[in-house]
């Protein structure tokens, strides 16, 4: 096991460290956390620099709320992880302009299957760069974080025909590329 790496026996301990602002916990901690934030702020963002951004802002606020985290409403992965997703989301909603579908909501058949699923993580941050921003980020949520299409319109603050329309329009730009690997 890493010198960075901490385990449940002493994640309290380490909370309260980074509470009293000592800086070796802090950096423990966020050294512990970083890999698996900076995949999930990647899955929002093709920049490293806007992904590291988001996994900084995101850390920081993390660290700002540790006396709100309580174990017994979950494992603190996932509230760290939710902690960051949402900095990401928040970041996302003010960079990235969500063009808004000029179709109804009926219009748009809600893509089906998950096109993702049988891909390498690699891979699919491969694919995740050819897609525009808002359509990443939409696709994102539906499909790599399993937000409903309805979680996704208050998460990102757009109408459901344009979550709609970008899943399908995601779908359209990857079939091509996807075509060629799998039989889709």
């Amino acid at each position: 096991m890493s010198k960075n790496h901490f385990v449940l026996e002493d994640q309290y301990e380490i909370i309260e460290r980074c509470m009293r602002d000592d800086r070796l916990a802090q950096e423990k901690f966020y050294r512990h956390f970083y890999p698996s934030m900076f995949c999930l702020c990647k899955k929002f963002f093709q920049d490293d620099h806007a992904v590291l951004e988001a996994v900084n802002d995101g850390m920081l606020k993390v660290f700002n709320r540790l006396k709100d985290y309580h174990p017994d409403k979950g494992a603190l992965f996932n509230w760290v992880y939710t902690v960051v997703r949402n900095t990401a989301l928040d970041k996302l909603k003010t960079s990235v302009k969500v063009p808004v579908a000029a179709v109804s909501e009926e219009e748009v058949e809600i893509p089906t299957g998950n096109i993702l699923e049988d891909l390498e993580w690699r891979d699919v941050y491969h694919y995740l760069d050819l897609l525009p921003p808002a359509t990443r980020a939409v696709f994102s949520l539906f499909y790599l974080e399993h937000f409903n299409i309805s979680a996704i319109t208050k998460q990102l603050q757009i109408a459901p025909g344009t979550v709609k329309w970008q899943l399908s329009e995601g779908r359209r730009l990857l079939h091509p590329v996807l075509k060629k690997h799998f039989t889709i």
